[in-house]
């Protein structure tokens, strides 16, 4: 066939499909007067890749059942050298086309060539012709629930006051001492916190000696860290805490006579760890117990005429009952 009859052929046809597959086979049968036309049509759809079958012919009416047991997705017919008989059937849709094709009288090499391209072209509108898609019912409407949302987690406090009593001690050879405690606490976070706490001074301690007497009064500022342990919608809150702040002690003497009467003010650094548990009374009142331990340095002495007769912060220890107030 010439290159110019071949790629008409397949501009007809588009690409070919692969061969090998059920629906690429395609009968042609004919009589012996028809080997013409028979042969330039099994030439032209060989070349478009289809793989063409010569079987015997059925009888008349037959084509459909015919190219079922084939496997055909078509069937060509000579029909005593007078029309071309083009079945094709369309096993998606279920149904089958047939198209008949004239022959021009007499016949020539290029009536045979004309009248095999018009059965291409009628092959290609049936094979490509467009499967309508299925019609797909929408589900049904359902109106939607709307899920049921749990209310907002409040906010948890970020600022309280500490206010309590508090009794100061330290086993160098001075009684306890108390004290009035204010503290504030800052929590950015759940758990962690920043924590500053002043301890003033109200009923001092003494020291006697053949000397005199000497009342010493003790005041603190720690600021550090507080941890909370558990949630702060708990009711019972246990934490902890470390600080470092400056100490003063004032020590005024009271002298025998021979001896001169003295004041002084001495300044340490104070270390401490704290230990505490809070319960909660009221959404913004909680009661508080707290229990500190710590150490001064550099320690202080008290002083009698040169002589040592006590000393204070190695260790110290501080307990505090009292009342803390969340902010709003």
């Amino acid at each position: 066939m010439p290159l110019a009859t071949f790629a008409l052929v397949a501009s007809l046809l588009g690409t070919g499909p692969a061969p090998g597959g059920a629906s690429d086979r395609i009968a042609v049968v004919g009589d012996a007067d028809d080997e013409a036309i028979v042969r330039q049509l099994r030439a032209e759809l060989s070349a478009l890749g289809f793989e063409v079958l010569a079987p015997e012919a059925p009888a008349e009416g037959d084509d459909e059942l015919w190219a079922d047991d084939l496997g055909a997705v078509a069937a060509i017919r000579v029909v005593e050298n007078e029309a071309l008989e083009i079945h094709i059937v369309d096993r998606v849709a279920g149904k089958s086309v047939r198209h008949r094709v004239a022959i021009p009288q007499p016949q020539t090499e290029e009536d045979a060539r004309i009248v095999a391209m018009r059965a291409i072209e009628l092959l290609r509108a049936s094979l490509r012709e467009p499967q309508e898609a299925p019609v797909v019912s929408p589900p049904p409407f359902t109106p939607s629930t709307p899920s049921p949302t749990s209310p907002p987690r409040p906010a948890a406090p970020r600022f309280f006051i500490h206010l309590a009593p508090a009794v100061a001690g330290s086993p160098g050879g001075l009684g306890p001492s108390l004290h009035a405690l204010l503290g504030l606490r800052w929590m950015p976070h759940r758990h962690l916190g920043l924590a500053i706490q002043a301890l003033a001074p109200t009923v001092g301690t003494v020291a006697s000696g053949p000397e005199g007497t000497a009342r010493i009064h003790t005041a603190l500022v720690l600021a550090g860290v507080h941890v909370s342990f558990v949630r702060p919608s708990a009711r019972w809150q246990p934490d902890a805490g470390v600080g470092i702040g400056p100490a003063f002690l004032r020590m005024r003497g009271s002298a025998a006579p021979a001896y001169g009467d003295a004041t002084d003010v001495v300044a340490s650094a104070a270390f401490a760890a704290r230990f505490g548990l809070a319960v909660a009374v009221h959404p913004r009142v909680r009661l508080r117990l707290d229990g500190h331990i710590g150490a001064l340095v550099p320690r202080p002495f008290v002083r009698f005429a040169g002589r040592t007769v006590a000393d204070w912060g190695r260790p110290f220890g501080i307990g505090v009952l009292g009342v803390e107030i969340v902010l709003p």
